[in-house]
Parts: C-alpha cells; sequence; structure tokens
C-alpha cells in the first residue's frame, strides 16, 4: 500500500491536504501575531503608566515582539513558494447548488431598504471614527509623519 493508495482511501488528494496544512499555518500565524501585538500594547500601556513621557513604540520592540514567529512565517512562504512553483492551486470548484428562481432574482435585485441603512450606518460610522481620530490628536501625526516622509524623500531633510 503506498501513500497515494491511503491519500486516496481517505478521499484527500496531495493537493488538498497541501492547501489545508498551508491555510492552517496562516491561521495559526494570524493569530500569535495577534497575541504579540496585544502583548506589545499591553507592556506599552503599563510602561506609560510608569513614566507618562517615555517613548514606549518602538520599532524595536515590535521586532523583539515579533521575532518568534518570524521561523513560522519563513515555512510559510517557503510553502507558498513552493505551491506556486508546483502549480497548486484551489481550483474554486464547489459543491454546486440547484439554484432556484429566488436564488437568480436575488442576485439581480436592487439595493433595498435594508441595504440603504446599512450602508448608511456604515458611513456614518466611518465618518465619527475620522472624526475621533482628528479630535485625539492623531491627523496631526499622520500630518508629521507624511512632512517628513516627503522632505526625506526629496532630499529636503
Amino acid at each position: 500500500m503506498t501513500r497515494n493508495d491511503v491519500f486516496k482511501g481517505a478521499g484527500v488528494s496531495k493537493k488538498k491536504l497541501f492547501l489545508a496544512v498551508l491555510s492552517v499555518l496562516c491561521a495559526v500565524l494570524t493569530v500569535l501575531m495577534i497575541a504579540a501585538a496585544v502583548g506589545i500594547y499591553r507592556e506599552g500601556a503599563a510602561i506609560r503608566a510608569e513614566q507618562p513621557l517615555s517613548w514606549i513604540y518602538s520599532r524595536e520592540k515590535a521586532a523583539s515582539g515579533l521575532a518568534p514567529l518570524l521561523p513560522l512565517f519563513v515555512v510559510i512562504l517557503v510553502l507558498t513558494a513552493a505551491g506556486l512553483v508546483l502549480g497548486i492551486r484551489d481550483d474554486g470548484k464547489r459543491p454546486a447548488k440547484s439554484q432556484t428562481m429566488t436564488d437568480v432574482k436575488a442576485k439581480n435585485r436592487e439595493p433595498g431598504a435594508k441595504d440603504r441603512v446599512l450602508r448608511l450606518s456604515l458611513l456614518v460610522l466611518a465618518v465619527l471614527l475620522i472624526v475621533a481620530g482628528v479630535l485625539n490628536g492623531s491627523a496631526l501625526d499622520v500630518l508629521g509623519k507624511a512632512i517628513k516622509i516627503c522632505t526625506e524623500c526629496v532630499g529636503l531633510g
């Protein structure tokens, strides 16, 4: 009995197994990166509470918090490159569902009242978040960083 027989007997192809492993690794990396970001934030908030004027978020601190994830990131990159070289892709075939006339009409319908309310509420939320960012001083920070980047690029700074 070969490996291919085992895969065929289980109904799993090598391609699907490869894609599943890659997906799981990406999900694990995402969770670990979120945990590292929360850890960096909590550590910075604790330092800020003790020393309000200290520089708590720097490139070095972010790098030290994310450095343990580098091997997993490299493994994912290598597997992704191997998949590209070998031509392993998700063919996008999904189990077919029978389409009824209501499904076809739902796809072709005009936006209804619920859609308009959802869009309007998202627009209002976006505007409120932008205003909150301007009020807490984030706009000035962004402007200052943009000025520094532009002057460094042009060579004035």
